[in-house]
């Protein structure tokens, strides 16, 4: 079984990557065309400091100061990157960080009834955050971009560890570590006010737990903290779950030990996943400031559903879909039950080629932008003088021509038997990339929802290379 799972998910991402490399490929010559030239100053300064690290490494420096200078590196572009744009939040971002001002005056009824954070309740504890930030700091915008800085170079650093546990050449995880420092999505992000910075690294943290007990090199007991810490992640960026399939469909099938084992250590997934799910859950309520679960608002999911499903917009939003529920006065059954007519609707009486032309399309667009529209949501809203370092003018082909070789290099590494056949924990990647994959397949898609596995391109792409590079 195994064997079998292993030679299928390769299979399948064979044809699936080579469509989401096609249309990497499409849009970096299409930034090229549009933006006349790739910016050099980018290319030079990577290529410095690539060749750099190539030059440390032959002179035969230690590990230790290579991954030092690495993370500082990683720190001190992150932070000429947020201090260079006087971002500020926009749509979403906006209405979290405005509102979180009423939360401050105890005003809780954005939380209840109808209302957005009510219909929506897995961005409640957003909402929280920046209420904490601008309750503690006098610049509380500053505070919450130096936050995203420090959470991402932390994710550089568990990037390496996590690199180290699979890979058994110690220059292949160095160089791992290096391509997560000058990731351009993780970099750019940080200037954005969203909370997946914060939630990759509890993501990360988890998958390094993880996969330290399926390597036994710690009890299956740390399952229980690997669980802890996804579930923190997941009170950031609510989409965690598909991480905890992909854990126990990992246990069952590749873990070779006995049933009670596999048992046991699911069990501790799902009890230190769920507890503390629960347990904020449960206090917000008793405390007035919520009325709805966080798993489960006063609008139903299959709304998301349905704007997934639009062929007009490719399962991007669109205001026809989001005004079904306002249709129905947000009667939770009545919109639910017109969300699955549509659906059925427009996947039945639409003809397979066009389906098909969608499904691929939505698809592979899910995966293309290098960047998973992070220039945009750092850019939105602010003057030409408030950029110094303007990459929406002058990035957009080097962030895309950087995600391009990625993407290639994660091909090529499907071509890789001694990885995915030989080297199990690949396949655990494999896994979470196809959960997600799926999750945005039935979901409204953005740009933006593929960066919380962003980090899977930057350890995927080490698979097409040997053990010695």
């Amino acid at each position: 079984m195994k064997k079998g799972l292993s030679i299928f998910i390769n299979k399948c991402l064979k044809v699936l990557l080579l469509l989401v490399v096609f249309v990497t490929c499409g849009l970096y010559i299409r930034y090229v065309e549009y933006y006349k030239s790739l910016n050099m100053e980018f290319v030079a300064l990577f290529s410095i400091t690539t060749i750099a690290l190539l030059i440390a490494i032959k002179k035969g420096f230690s590990t230790r100061r290579i991954l030092i200078g690495i993370m500082i590196y990683a720190f001190l572009i992150r932070l000429a990157w947020v201090l260079s744009i006087n971002s500020v939040p926009v749509s979403d971002f906006a209405g979290m960080y405005e509102r979180s001002e009423l939360v401050l005056n105890g005003e809780y009824s954005i939380f209840k009834g109808f209302n957005y954070y009510a219909r929506f309740p897995h961005l409640t504890i957003p909402v929280l955050y920046f209420a904490l930030i601008r309750l503690i700091s006098p610049v509380p915008l500053l505070t919450l971009k130096l936050i995203n800085v420090i959470s991402s170079t932390i994710g550089v650093f568990i990037c390496y560890k996590i690199s180290k546990e699979i890979f058994k050449e110690e220059k292949k995880t160095i160089w791992g570590m290096y391509l997560a420092a000058i990731y351009p999505a993780t970099i750019i992000y940080t200037a954005a006010y969203c909370t997946e910075n914060i939630a990759i690294s509890f993501y990360l943290g988890s998958v390094y737990l993880f996969i330290l007990v399926i390597k036994d090199k710690k009890p299956k007991e740390y399952l229980l903290l690997a669980g802890l810490i996804l579930s923190i992640g997941n009170f950031f960026r609510m989409v965690a779950p598909v991480m905890v399939i992909a854990f126990i469909l990992y246990t069952l099938v590749y873990i070779k030990k006995s049933f009670k084992y596999k048992t046991v250590a699911i069990a501790y997934i799902l009890i230190a996943f769920i507890i503390p799910l629960i347990t904020v859950n449960a206090t917000l309520k008793m405390n007035g400031i919520t009325e709805y679960n966080l798993w489960h608002g006063s609008e139903t999911p299959w709304t998301s559903i349905l704007k997934g499903t639009n062929m007009t917009t490719f399962g991007r939003w669109n205001e026809e879909d989001a005004e079904v529920a306002a249709a129905f006065n947000g009667n939770y059954y009545e919109t639910e039950h017109a969300s699955k007519e549509l659906v059925k609707e427009r996947y039945t009486e639409t003809s397979p080629a066009k389906l098909l032309y969608f499904l691929g399309r939505k698809y592979t667009f899910q995966w293309s932008e290098g960047d998973f529209g992070g220039i945009y949501w750092s850019e939105r809203d602010i003057e030409p003088k408030d950029i110094t370092i303007d990459l929406n003018n002058y990035g957009q082909a080097y962030r895309q021509l950087f995600y391009l070789i990625m993407m290639v290099l994660t091909y090529k590494g499907l071509y890789n038997r001694q990885q995915y056949l030989k080297n199990s924990i690949i396949n655990l990647l494999y896994i979470i990339y196809c959960g997600y994959g799926l999750l945005y397949m039935i979901t409204e898609s953005q740009d933006r929802y593929s960066f919380i596995v962003s980090w899977l391109f930057i350890i995927l792409p080490l698979t097409a290379f040997k053990e010695k590079i």
